[in-house]
């Protein structure tokens, strides 16, 4: 009996002749790019064989066959053999039987499922290893839709080629923009993974780079290899290049290594690592740079950013960073996040949350990056922070207790410094249906301390105390009604809300500054029991506040189309806590008594948000901020923004990111400070994105931490298939997220 069946179809003859041109596939989706053909996609009308194996079916169809039993076999004349996953088309074809070997001539493809494609003249080809040769071939890789050729190809089983004096490219046919050329390429198709050995890489037929060696991913997967480079000149690099190199370390952890050489400074290394487990994940990052040719020292710097989860109660993290000095941002960061910072954060904490108790702890510190900031403006470190909380179980229109209690240690140089013990036990009623809620609300606070001086003399009353009791009551009602508008059914709700709060007054000028300021602008600012944020004030109230909000949504789908909301503060008596300096232009801010808040979906792609806090007793605005927003399209977006807030900040900002055409795209932003009369942050910059490469360069002016503008040209480039381009700024997509609430 034959060691392998032979059986005749016309399988592959259907596929041979609807097989497309070598190459037609590309490598991109884009408007004017062929499409990648999916892997393992199968063979449309093809009968499927057996899988491959010791017992898998040939398929042979030819126009005339010589065959002998046990013996060599010929076949010429549109010849098509199948076996397993394996196709092969020929002019002439012999087949061995003893030895399972075939020898093609002609016209040959060799073909895969998964739509890889080997043209050549000669074939050697062992079916049972799944190995062979070929000569003058020409290849195309379905995964990432490369072609290329080779003076020969080897197949050595496990879905591997091996190619010598080779060209290769993921560039259409017709378009050979870039190609890389060298002695060995192999493509490892069970890993996904090219290498290269004594490579030249040549864009727009220009030689730009040789390399002894080079590896490469076949798929979108991670693979180690280098990342697109980048550079350009800037006022505080000079003129720099980077080279990062991604290490895939294993599924859940990898490095990325990256040597940037700036003219200013000299050749500076980065690390990144990052990691991910079952319970955990984090990134580390090292940056060295050794003699700075500016400052004639070393300089480095140190992150870590970790998050533990230890019980379904408890969980841990450390957020740290560390800099060898005060302007290192400034002299060398690339991109604008810490570049305009001035304090580097640092934290350890540790938490646990039930369902009734939580409690925790951490330890806050910082770094200071701006050297002109004195002592006495820079926040405290808390070493440590203590906190606890617990709420009871609560049910339906039943009594709520809870607790909340801190313990801080406050310390500053040059400084007064202490203890804080702040614990406010507190009762309520919720009392709630569907369209009314009513709950009144009692909190006692005891505030106490023990303050020494660091550096300077210790406070007349190094044990001062505060106690306030707090009264409030919460309540509203829920109306609604249906509304027609062009033919679509919405919800309205008008939703009246009366709070009054009842603080008492107590002198607290003995008492400290650690953490005290005013809360962020909002219209829930309205409805605190306390106009400060930290524990040191307590603000005197006595006072009703009126609010109304109306919504608009849309009954079959319940989209939020449109909310106003509008609230006011009636002081029965008039507030008497307040603020000394550097803290006076916070206070002013807390001082209004009016907001409006509107939220509006205007169409399906147009959007706006704004909000205005003002004071009514001297009519005039603390607080406000506008955003116009156009988003008509996934990669299409304009912003138009405005921020004010009384003594502090006057900025408009506009960004925008569109396609000029299907290759051309446009982002930019403008960030402009009337109090400074001048640009804080602006850039312009084009992309172009081919079927096979992408080119990106960005202008940009950017004020640093220190006061000083950096101005920068950044220059990329991203061959698909041989790495992902990078992002050398936040893009308007980001930036300008319209937030709906």
């Amino acid at each position: 009996m034959p060691r392998t069946p032979l059986k005749w179809c016309m399988a592959c003859v259907a596929l041979l002749a609807a097989e497309p041109l070598f190459g037609a596939q590309a490598v991109d989706s884009m408007p004017g790019c062929p499409q990648i053909r999916p892997q393992n996609a199968g063979i449309p009308g093809a009968v499927q064989p057996a899988p491959n194996g010791p017992n898998a079916l040939i398929y042979i169809d030819a126009d005339r066959a010589v065959a002998r039993l046990n013996d060599t076999s010929t076949f010429t004349g549109n010849v098509a053999l199948r076996r397993g996953n394996i196709c092969i088309g020929a002019d002439r074809l012999t087949y061995d039987r003893r030895n399972n070997r075939v020898h093609a001539e002609g016209h040959i493809t060799l073909r895969s499922d998964g739509g890889d494609i080997i043209r050549t003249p000669i074939l050697n080809y062992n079916l049972g290893h799944e190995t062979g040769y070929t000569s003058s071939a020409r290849f195309h890789i379905a995964s990432n839709g490369a072609r290329g050729t080779a003076k020969t190809i080897r197949l050595s089983g496990n879905n591997k080629l091996q190619l010598e004096d080779m060209r290769y490219t993921t560039c259409p046919p017709g378009n050979d923009d870039w190609v890389l050329s060298g002695t060995h390429l192999e493509l490892d198709k069970a890993t996904s993974v090219g290498t290269a050995h004594n490579v030249t890489l040549r864009f727009m037929h220009v030689p730009i780079l040789y390399v002894p060696y080079f590896s490469f991913p076949l798929t979108d997967k991670r693979k180690s290899g280098f990342l697109p480079p980048s550079f350009g000149n800037s006022t505080t690099l000079g003129t720099f290049i980077s080279a990062p190199y991604y290490f895939n370390l294993a599924p859940n952890y990898d490095l990325t290594v990256t040597p940037v050489q700036m003219s200013k400074h000299g050749l500076q290394l980065q690390n990144q690592f990052r990691y991910l487990g079952a319970s955990y994940s984090g990134t580390a990052q090292f940056e060295y740079l050794p003699h700075d040719q500016t400052t004639g020292t070393d300089r480095s710097a140190a992150f870590l950013n970790h998050n533990q989860t230890l019980s379904p109660y408890w969980s841990a993290s450390a957020n740290l960073g560390w800099v060898s000095d005060q302007t290192y941002f400034t002299d060398l960061d690339q991109g604008t996040a810490y570049a305009t910072q001035t304090y580097l954060p640092r934290q350890l904490q540790l938490t646990y949350g039930g369902p009734i108790w939580q409690f925790g702890g951490a330890l806050t510190g910082y770094q200071n990056l701006d050297p002109t900031i004195p002592t006495i403006d820079q926040p405290y470190k808390q070493l440590p922070q203590l906190w606890i909380s617990a709420n009871s179980p609560s049910s339906p229109n039943s009594l709520h207790l809870q607790l909340r209690g801190e313990w801080d240690y406050f310390q500053r140089s040059d400084s007064v410094v202490g203890q804080r013990l702040d614990v406010r036990p507190g009762i309520s009623l919720p009392l709630r249906n569907s369209y009314a809620f009513l709950i009144p609300k009692v909190e006692m606070r005891y505030t106490g301390y023990v303050l020494s001086g660091n550096g300077v003399p210790a406070p007349a009353d190094t044990t001062p105390q505060r106690t306030l009791p707090t009264f409030s009551l919460d309540t509203g009602l829920k109306f609604d009604r249906p509304l027609s508008l062009d033919r679509t059914a919405y919800t309205q709700t008008l939703e009246p809300r009366l709070y009054y709060l009842y603080v008492p007054y107590r002198n607290q000028s003995a008492l400290p500054l650690f953490d005290t300021g005013a809360p962020d602008f909002s219209f829930d600012s309205l409805f605190r029991n306390n106009r400060f944020v930290g524990a040191d004030r307590v603000g005197d109230a006595d006072r009703f506040v009126f609010a109304l909000t109306s919504r608009f949504l849309e009954t079959d789908t319940g989209i939020q189309h449109l909310r106003l909301s509008i609230g006011r503060i009636v002081n029965i008596r008039q507030p008497l806590i307040t603020l000394p300096p550097p803290f006076a232009s916070s206070a002013a801010a807390a001082s209004a008594n009016s907001v409006g808040v509107i939220r509006a979906r205007l169409s399906q792609n147009w959007y706006l948000r704004s909000g205005l806090e003002w004071d009514s007793h001297s009519d005039t605005n603390q607080q406000g901020n506008f955003l116009v927003q156009y988003h008509p399209a996934r990669d299409s977006i304009v912003n138009i923004g405005y921020r004010y807030s009384r003594g502090q900040e006057l900025q408009s900002d506009i960004s925008a990111q569109w396609p000029l055409s299907s290759r051309w795209t446009g982002l930019a932003r403008w960030n402009y400070s009337q109090f400074d009369h001048r640009t804080l942050q602006g850039y312009f910059g084009l992309q172009y994105r081919s079927c096979c490469w992408a080119i990106r360069i960005v202008k940009q002016h950017l004020i640093l931490a220190t006061g000083v503008a950096d101005n920068a040209v950044i220059f990329e480039l991203e061959l698909t298939g041989l790495g992902k381009l990078g992002t050398p700024m936040q893009s308007p997509l980001q930036q300008g997220q319209f937030i709906f609430q």
